[in-house]
């Protein structure tokens, strides 16, 4: 579950035009799972292999609650 604060920051990255593209991905497959969306689909949207997304899927579930 992500804070406002954190989600604001996460959305700066997710479409910053000054943000490195590997930055852009992270955030955006990180935005998409937690709001539930599944790895398969948040990895296609971020045009990223599945593997990928299954990390970041994992590190968006598993940050400590605030």
């Amino acid at each position: 579950m992500l804070t406002a604060s954190e989600r604001h920051r996460l959305k700066k990255m997710a479409y910053g035009h000054k943000t490195p593209h590997q930055a852009r991905q992270r955030a955006t497959i990180v935005l998409l799972a937690a709001e539930g969306t599944p790895s398969p689909a948040a990895a296609a949207a971020a045009s990223v292999p599945p593997y990928t997304a299954l990390w970041s899927h994992w590190w968006a579930s598993a940050a400590p609650t605030r």
